[in-house]
């Protein structure tokens, strides 16, 4: 990857990476702000209460957007700890299924487009380091 270009896949995920991190970064802020407006029956187990988990919520969701940008830079380190956070956040939306289910599972597929996009669609460098008589047809 030419370390002043993301390319396209890189963009791609880093942005989706940032719009994940704002969404729970908004969470955070309501869970933190109107707990009222979670909405958790009370069959439901909830392991913090809302201020604690809120302030989960804001630290994850910084988490999400310094891979976001550190996508955006092509930052070397940030390919492997997108697709990191990308599935952990996939993971931790699991828990909001029985809650909220369709902000769940929308959030669970921007973070399987970010996977896709930091594994499958990022270009192929080998051809650079094969060596000069390698490459010729």
């Amino acid at each position: 990857m030419n370390e002043k270009n993301p390319g396209g896949w890189g963009v791609f995920a880093g942005l989706l990476l940032i719009f994940v991190g704002i969404s729970n970064g908004i969470q955070g802020i309501v869970a933190l702000t109107a707990p009222e407006r979670l909405f958790v029956g009370e069959e439901h187990l909830v392991l913090l209460d809302f201020d604690r988990w809120g302030w989960v919520l804001l630290i994850w969701a910084a988490i999400l957007i310094v891979a976001g940008v550190g996508l955006l830079a092509a930052a070397t380190w940030a390919r492997v700890f997108g697709v990191t956070v990308a599935l952990l956040n996939a993971i931790g939306q699991l828990t909001w299924l029985n809650t909220q289910p369709w902000l769940a599972l929308l959030l669970i597929a921007i973070d399987i487009g970010v996977v896709w996009g930091l594994t499958a669609g990022w270009p192929d460098q080998r051809a650079e380091y094969r060596p000069e008589e390698q490459r010729q047809p």
